[in-house]
């Protein structure tokens, strides 16, 4: 543990780097609150906040209060420091107790909890879905077991962001024993100092921890697998004591575009495993590890490092590979032979060069949203509101071009014709909750309708909103593609509802675009009957300069996830498809464009008669990575098809893994390239999982490469379009371009689409 004056030291040189890079950025999120219809910890239910007074009744009554939401679905705690004497927690005993609900701070440095209870006990224990927790500081005074523990019922949809950890043992545990799982949980720009774990995820069940640009400082471990998994994504790393992320058991995991700064130990995979556990580790940079190997591989993988730089000191080395499967692809090392090699390996485009050739940046740390200014104008709508009170508040904070905020606290309000968002306003429609208890817009309106227009080119922001429309589409931002133009979703959540979806819908459309990016990040929902995700080329088709991105996210299944046409480019990463349908369609290509796949979960529906990942007359590129290939409820394993004229396509199975239920998998039985000529590209360093029942003794098997000659260049080709994607969309953007922004808005509809996005007239 640090003295006061390192501390000190490190404060400073932190804030001069930080205000140093920062000054660069533009802000990206204001802090919305608190509103009329939030509660307040303080002057509803008599808490102190003095960091003497023992608060912890208050707060209890405040949350029994707030797991029920019939006055109120959000818990404001204003600046102060209240001490808490023993466990403070929510109990779900009905199906929508905790649903739909917040508990926010002011924000983390002037809003603390402090633990004065017994050492080893739980300070917080969430037990909450589609909700958030958010801007609190956990102070756990260096004898507080547990921050932040999700649990018992099973969670998802959650965000958990901007909250603080110290003197705790471990800061937040997904899961636990006697819990269910906790999935689907965005974790934003935390941060954690001293912790022995920063995060652990304890349950099989505890999936799709999506960590992004959060913080860990002197920690034993950073992040932890110990059942579940985790994907950590721009977090920046210093001084781990074990290791900054460390994984102990098996499913699919992502370690993207972070940085580790003097920790013993990168990535720690030596979980003693024999069978496979796919494994992308991309775009990090490792600066100067104190223990003997920055990273361990070990399982039979497959694992992709690609775009690493390591910083390394004499007595370091950057990998030791694992007896399995990987690809190298591009890493940097600052030392001859800072790889181990072992196992069966394919290494392009790798270089070994000086200690100032390595990115040594100090990492961009963002810092939690301050508030709104005082002088935006806020329209506060009456809850339950009809559509003309509402479309009202939305054309007067529609005037002028300063940002102005319209909030619908929690209540249904119904939709009979579309509620349009006037062009170029920056209008922020907020909403109390984006759970169906929330703050929900039902529409009522004619069959095949659009229950929100953002006419364009939009400037305007939906946040913590659910849209209802049975029989229509939800929401349509028009006139989109202006260059620099920019849509970024984050947690959103779209869903077509019911077998009667009309084919080739789908629930998010990104149509015509050759200019404007898209960032989803924590996408979910569901396409059933149609697709989940389809994009379409606009005008200049392959030649667009956008970018289409899904950094994170889980889905059911859909008759083709993803949809490319037109030249579309669609980069996925981080995603997990569970099968909650019979189709047996994860993919269908018929048209053209380039969709690259990666350390995604494809749990589906399998059938001998149709290929999971099929092209047939594909014009185009295919690329699927690093991901986990399940069969549900059938013994066939999933498989590659290429059907039709291949002439124009490539396909490339790279670093993937299969179950096997039955003995026999080969690569024959899991990739058929009938095309007429037949498609270019090949399957390489792919393996099994699976037990004696499917013939495997020792739980896991390589499978033979297709087409082994496949060229570095082949490679380099496949995997261009995720090494050139940019992780984050920093920078102005244009005044007359779109920037249109989602923060957890759900959808649920029966129309087109759910979430479209034209290119317009």
């Amino acid at each position: 543990m640090r003295s006061r004056v390192e501390r000190f030291i490190f404060l400073v040189v932190f804030t001069a780097a930080f205000l140093r890079v920062a000054s660069a950025i533009p802000p990206r999120e204001q802090f919305l609150g608190p509103f009329p219809s939030w509660k307040n910890l303080k002057r509803d239910y008599g808490a102190v906040g003095d960091g003497n007074t023992d608060d912890t009744a208050a707060i209890q009554r405040a949350l029994d209060e707030l797991t029920t939401h019939k006055t109120s679905c959000v818990l404001y705690i204003p600046a102060g420091t209240y001490r808490i004497t023993s466990t403070v927690k929510t109990v779900r005993k009905a199906h929508t107790d905790c649903q739909g609900v917040a508990v926010i701070g002011e924000h983390p440095v002037r809003t603390v909890l402090k633990w004065d209870g017994p050492p080893g006990g739980t300070m917080f224990a969430w037990d909450a879905w589609y909700s958030k927790i958010s801007r609190l500081s956990f102070d756990g005074g260096g004898k507080a077991g547990v921050g932040l523990l999700y649990g018992p019922s099973f969670s998802t949809y959650n965000e958990t962001s901007d909250l603080w950890f110290q003197g705790v043992r471990n800061g937040i545990v997904f899961g636990g024993p006697n819990t269910a799982g906790q999935a689907e949980n965005a974790v934003l720009r935390c941060r954690f100092s001293d912790c022995d774990v920063g995060i652990q995820t304890v349950n099989w069940n505890s999936m799709d921890i999506w960590v992004w640009q959060s913080t860990f400082d002197d920690c034993g471990t950073g992040i932890l697998n110990v059942m579940g998994n985790w994907h950590a994504w721009k977090n920046a790393f210093f001084r781990s004591k074990t290791a900054d992320v460390s994984i102990r058991n098996l499913m699919v995991f992502s370690v993207v575009g972070n940085t580790s700064i003097g920790s013993k130990c990168f990535l720690d995979f030596r979980c003693a495993h024999s069978w496979g556990s796919p494994t992308s580790i991309t775009q990090n940079r490792v600066l100067d590890p104190t223990g003997p190997f920055a990273v361990y591989l070990d399982d039979a993988g497959p694992y992709l490092v690609c775009d690493n730089q390591f910083r390394l000191g004499p007595a370091s080395k950057a990998i030791r590979m694992t007896w399995g499967d990987q690809i190298f692809v591009g890493n940097s090392y600052s030392s001859l032979g800072a790889v181990e090699e072992r196992g069966r390996f394919r290494r392009v485009a790798e270089r070994t060069v000086k200690d100032s050739q390595i990115d040594g940046r100090f990492p961009y740390v963002p810092q939690p949203p301050e508030v709104f200014g005082a002088t935006v104008r806020i329209e506060e709508v009456p809850a339950g509101a009809t559509e003309e009170l509402v479309q009202a508040a939305v054309d007067r904070a529609a005037r002028g071009d300063e940002p102005a905020v319209v909030h619908l606290p929690m209540g249904i309000y119904t939709l009979n014709r579309t509620l349009v968002i006037p062009a170029r306003s920056p209008v922020e429609i907020v909403g109390d909750s984006a759970g169906e208890t929330g703050t929900r817009l039902n529409w009522s309106g004619p069959a095949g309708g659009v229950a929100i227009r953002l006419a364009g080119p939009s400037r305007a922001t939906l946040r913590d909103l659910y849209v209802n429309a049975p029989n229509a589409s939800a929401i349509l931002v028009d006139d989109a593609d202006q260059a620099g133009g920019r849509i970024f979703a984050d947690q959103l959540n779209t869903t077509l509802t019911g077998a009667s979806v009309k084919e080739g819908a789908a629930a998010l459309l990104v149509d015509g675009l050759d200019h404007a990016d898209v960032f989803c990040r924590a996408l979910q929902g569901s396409g059933h009957a149609g697709h989940w995700v389809e994009a379409i080329g606009g005008p200049a088709g392959e030649h667009g300069a956008n970018q289409i991105s899904v950094f994170n996210g889980a889905t059911g299944s859909a008759v083709g996830q993803y949809e490319v046409r037109n030249g579309a480019r669609l980069i996925v990463r981080g995603v997990y498809h569970e099968k909650d349908g019979p189709t047996p369609i994860g993919l269908r290509l018929t048209d053209r464009g380039t969709l690259c796949i990666d350390a995604t979960r494809f749990s589906y529906a399998t059938s001998p008669g149709e290929g999971t990942f099929t092209t047939d007359g594909f014009r185009g590129m295919l690329t699927l990575a690093t991901s986990q290939l399940l069969p549900v409820d059938n013994s066939d394993p999933c498989r590659f098809e290429m059907l039709g004229d291949g002439s124009a396509t490539s396909v490339l199975a790279l670093c993937n893994l299969f179950w096997q239920y039955k003995p026999g998998l080969s690569s024959h039985s899991v990739w058929r390239n009938e095309a007429s000529p037949a498609a270019a590209g090949g399957m390489l360093d792919c393996n099994v999982n699976g037990d004696q029942r499917a013939g495997l003794a020792h739980g896991s098997a390589i499978i033979d490469d297709v087409a082994a000659a496949v060229s570095d260049q082949t490679i380099l080709n496949h995997l261009a379009p995720l090494r050139k994607a940019r992780l984050w969309l920093d920078g102005p953007v244009p005044r007359g371009a779109t920037y249109v922004r989602f923060y957890r808005v759900m959808v649920a509809c029966r129309g087109d689409y759910g979430v479209a996005i034209q290119r317009g007239r």
